[in-house]
């Protein structure tokens, strides 16, 4: 090579390298891309890593948190229960009132979970929040409002209402004035839920929450610890909390399976 040649044209070299760069930061991209073209269930911290392309058709779910009695007890401490305090199934759900998967549950599965299990005494749901604040930043507010009604013993009434209307407040500049509202449907005692709400009181039980729920391996809302074991999503009843729930009252193993590219499918249950 003619060295002279060479150390007259850096645009050259220059060019080169800028080349390089773009290529490695478009294939850096790549998994995220794929992230985002998933069907998700859930709102969630942090993308997931994009599953091998040469996964089964079909794959049992990845490993997933099982809690043990002792990591289940310490997250039953002093949340809001809704059921029976001695149901056999023990549901611990990790929610964001402002997700609009958690609203998606509220609304198309959770009465039928109440329906068929909570008023039967087989299940208890037992509510803690996880708000996202960097997706939904009115979410702490809501979670304190619900934390405000448990106080006076309407917690089940307040997530109701949070639910049933997150569309009334969510992204609305007065959000905080609409649940005062909410509190006055629900006939709470007006002046000690504005007092409680104005304060922030139930600040740091809510960031206790997030922490119990990050340290058990939670990322997104809604999750759900079922008797322990870890269920990510809002699923549909029928194909999912329906059979799961049938299996723990059976004493039957089960898992959920997954398609290639990370969506739960089915509920593979022991015969």
């Amino acid at each position: 090579m003619d060295e002279k040649r060479y150390k007259a044209n850096p645009w050259m070299v220059s060019t080169f390298v800028l080349v390089g760069v773009i290529a490695g930061f478009a294939i850096a991209q790549i998994p995220y891309v794929k992230e985002l073209g998933k069907g998700a269930t859930a709102a969630t911290i942090q993308p997931t890593a994009s599953a091998p392309v040469a996964a089964p058709a079909v794959q049992t779910s990845p490993p997933a948190p099982v809690l043990s009695d002792t990591q289940i007890a310490s997250l039953t401490d002093d949340d809001p229960v809704i059921g029976d305090p001695k149901a056999p199934i023990t549901v611990v759900e990790f929610s964001d009132f402002q997700c609009s998967y958690c609203e998606r549950f509220y609304t198309a599965v959770f009465s039928q979970i109440e329906e068929n299990y909570i008023k039967t005494g087989k299940v208890k749901f037992i509510y803690r929040d996880f708000p996202l604040g960097d997706k939904h930043p009115q979410a702490e507010l809501a979670a304190e409002a619900a934390e405000c009604a448990s106080e006076q013993g309407k917690f089940t009434e307040m997530h109701d209402q949070l639910f049933s209307n997150q569309d009334l407040w969510s992204g609305v500049e007065k959000a905080k004035d609409i649940m005062k509202n909410f509190a006055k449907t629900i006939r709470l005692n007006a002046k000690q839920f504005n007092a409680c709400l104005d304060s922030s009181k139930y600040k740091n039980e809510i960031q206790k929450d997030l922490i119990d729920g990050a340290s058990v391996g939670v990322q997104g809302t809604p999750s759900f610890f079922v008797n322990g074991k870890f269920v990510e999503g809002s699923l549909p009843y029928d194909t999912f909390f329906k059979p799961i729930f049938d299996a723990e009252l059976a004493g039957k193993k089960w898992e959920i399976q997954f398609d290639i590219r990370g969506n739960p499918v089915s509920v593979k249950i022991e015969q």
